[in-house]
């Protein structure tokens, strides 16, 4: 079985309840079909393939793909809804990504999004997401109102995660506020990867993942820029341990190695090096399906990396994701 954990998805009855309750919500819709949400943030018009069901089927069996763990579009996370606005809107989105895979659920699963800048709103729409709709967790972006993961006063999210065992998969949204990023298509080839890195590091560095050894953290595009650096990460843990060791126990390393990262790093070498570096059991096949900067023959990614023995593809082409997710078929 080949498990994509990474493929993204606008349900029709999403984007048709948008188009009803947006309005009361402060959002905007545009000439060109596109979306403004509060605070002015636009969001263009979506990929046809991320709501057509045909389509995507389709292409997965093109890719080779047996089964895709459905994310939300991040661009419409709308962390600025006031809170009762953002229950009902995770509540909504969240119901339609469910039907969506519920009717393929052999070929798909799906991931919630969470009113995060509500922490007790966030773990009350993941209850119900996993309990009710047979969700597998949820997809969060990497900042909440302009703050990291680790300082957003998310303890009350992190805990419901924690007893649910649920995947928590990080996805960078308007990364690395404040920096310039213009131009040659920065924001998305550099500022998206080292958003990832510094959430990822912030969770660990603070010990949040230390105190929540049950959430299953997933990191987006190869976990960014941290495996490439946690060396460094360790090296301040020795050197400096009265700022880089004053909230955890164990070496950074140690806490990369519990997560788990996608495949999406587009070159052999920076997979093995992925796979070598977390072990393969935690590298999971991702596609970032439907958008150009994602990996449109993934398995094929996975086989050009020449230094993975065979044990390894398998683990990395859907073993693990099929154990993690609780597919049934781990083959």
């Amino acid at each position: 079985m080949i498990v994509d954990v990474h493929a993204h998805c606008v349900p029709p009855a999403f984007w048709e309840w948008l188009r009803d309750n947006g309005p009361r919500m402060g959002m905007r819709w545009e000439t060109d079909g596109g979306l403004l949400l509060p605070g002015g943030v636009a969001v263009a018009p979506p990929l046809p393939e991320l709501s057509d069901l045909g389509a995507r089927l389709r292409d997965m069996d093109r890719m080779g793909v047996d089964h895709q763990l459905l994310s939300g579009w991040i661009d419409l996370t709308a962390y600025q809804l006031m809170p009762p606005q953002g229950e009902e809107y995770a509540r909504a989105h969240n119901r339609a990504l469910a039907e969506v895979a519920a009717r393929n659920p052999d070929r798909l699963s799906a991931l919630a999004t969470v009113p995060l800048q509500s922490p007790d709103s966030a773990a009350a729409a993941l209850r119900e997401a996993m309990e009710e709709l047979g969700m597998r967790g949820a997809q969060i972006a990497t900042t909440v109102a302009g703050k990291r993961l680790d300082r957003a006063g998310l303890d009350t999210f992190w805990s419901a995660a924690d007893q649910l065992r649920a995947v928590i998969f990080l996805h960078p949204l308007h990364p690395l506020a404040g920096v310039d990023l213009g131009g040659y298509f920065l924001e998305n080839a550099v500022g998206r990867p080292a958003a990832t890195a510094v959430a990822a590091a912030g969770l660990i560095m603070s010990g949040t993942a230390e105190r929540y050894p049950g959430i299953r953290f997933l990191l987006a595009h190869g976990g960014g820029f941290l495996p490439y650096q946690i060396g460094r990460l360790d090296r301040a843990y020795a050197a400096r341990p009265d700022l880089a060791a004053s909230r955890i126990p164990r070496p950074p390393g140690y806490y990369l190695r519990r997560m788990y990262a996608d495949t999406i790093v587009h070159r052999p070498e920076a997979l093995s090096f992925l796979a070598e570096t977390l072990g393969a059991e935690r590298v999971l096949l991702g596609s970032d399906y439907p958008f150009a900067m994602g990996e449109d023959d993934p398995a094929g990614a996975v086989r050009a990396a020449a230094r993975l023995e065979n044990a390894d593809r398998r683990a990395i082409l859907g073993e693990s994701a099929a154990r993690l997710l609780g597919l049934g078929d781990h083959r």
